[in-house]
């Protein structure tokens, strides 16, 4: 999305400047969700590979939960979500360093104290909704978290016992936080001020 028509969003200025850094763009994003969806098995098996050779914290992600009894079907989205980044990245010729277990760690103590805080019933629907509308609106990745809010959300409606619902949606998260994390390594200290 070019910088006149992010101009004419109805967005605050923060969220507008958020777009305009985001490295992983509307366009990288859209032509990686068009490749993956066409991937033959072969295919998702060399991404799988191309996975654990970049990134093989993310992918031991995977390992975990199936280790803790989460259905491959489950699954199946947050692999969709690894290749869709990893596709996207390639596209943008952006290259990352391994997500360290330290940064999978911080930012997995991130998301769940940001949706331990979501939840909080001590807090008024107000103030959850401001600090919801706060950390979404000065994301660096805006396509990449909002897509990652869309594939969630029909999660939350499933059938599935809520633990399942709970480590799906924070491993999705999780996978948001890191890669903003190797994008943007500063964007979390600069919040903080």
């Amino acid at each position: 999305m070019g910088k006149t028509m992010i101009d004419r969003l109805p967005l605050p200025k923060r969220q507008k400047d958020a777009l305009r850094q985001a490295k992983i763009t509307q366009s990288l994003l859209a032509d990686a969700i068009v490749k993956r969806d066409k991937f033959s098995l072969e295919e998702k098996s060399n991404y799988v590979d191309i996975l654990y050779a970049r990134q093989p914290q993310m992918l031991g992600t995977i390992i975990v939960l199936h280790r803790l009894g989460v259905s491959e079907a489950t699954m199946e989205p947050l692999m969709d979500l690894l290749f869709m980044i990893t596709i996207a990245l390639e596209n943008g010729k952006i290259e990352l360093p391994p997500a360290s277990e330290d940064l999978v760690e911080l930012c997995y103590e991130r998301v769940t104290s940001r949706m331990t805080q979501e939840t909080d019933a001590r807090l008024s629907e107000l103030e959850k909704r401001k600090a919801s509308q706060d950390y979404i609106e000065q994301h660096p990745e805006q396509w990449l978290l909002a897509y990652t809010f869309n594939m969630v959300k029909p999660m939350q409606h499933s059938t599935e016992e809520e633990r399942v619902v709970n480590l799906f949606v924070t491993t999705a998260f999780n996978y948001v936080e890191v890669f903003t994390e190797l994008l943007h390594p500063d964007w979390q200290k600069q919040r903080s001020h």
